[in-house]
């Protein structure tokens, strides 16, 4: 008698109900999973940038300045951060690309990807650009110290912790020493628009 290679009736609507439940399951995580990595991506393009500004300014002994720029040529004080931002050496510290000062790092922004980058601080001192002198610390045009987080948050307002209790954000601090610090607690990034 010749055995019969082959799956039942059974055990294909076994599976698919298994297969069923995995997806119905797992596609919330595996969107939770990718929105998490998104906003971490987009906070370590931040800190980064703040970062290279910060050394660089240090390395050249010079003011260096990164600023909004949605052209990636010059800053910007009508857009928002997630449109881009430029890294440049900044030694007549008026926060704008003049001609002979080089761009030294440049980011294209998120366009596309539903994501907000917003500084929270009262005072709006990193609102549009923040410049590091040659110790490294953050200071405004008016020689004021430069503090503050920025806010990187998902416009969607999607939730992302397994209990569902917060939306996808990161906060990026920049502290009066020039530390640059990434986060995610709530107290940091409270208000995401």
């Amino acid at each position: 008698m010749k055995k019969s290679l082959g799956y039942t009736l059974i055990e294909l609507m076994s599976i698919l109900a298994v297969v069923s439940i995995l997806v119905t399951v797992g596609l919330p995580l595996m969107n939770v999973f990718f929105e998490s990595n998104r906003m971490i991506t987009n906070t370590n393009d931040l800190v980064a940038g703040l970062n290279i500004a910060r050394s660089e300014a240090i390395k050249q002994q010079m003011r260096i300045t990164l600023c909004q720029s949605a052209d990636q040529v010059a800053c910007s004080g009508s857009g928002q951060w997630e449109d881009g931002w430029i890294v440049f050496q900044d030694p007549n510290g008026n926060a704008t690309v003049d001609g002979g000062e080089r761009i030294l790092r440049l980011n294209a922004g998120t366009s596309g990807q539903n994501v907000t980058i917003r500084s929270n601080d009262v005072n709006n001192l990193i609102a549009n650009s923040v410049s590091f002198t040659s110790r490294g610390l953050p200071k405004a045009l008016n020689g004021g110290v430069q503090t503050g987080t920025f806010r990187v948050c998902d416009k969607r307002g999607l939730k992302v912790n397994a209990d569902g209790t917060t939306t996808v954000a990161r906060g990026v601090n920049l502290s009066p020493s020039g530390k640059v610090r990434s986060t995610k607690q709530l107290a940091d990034i409270a208000s995401c628009p």
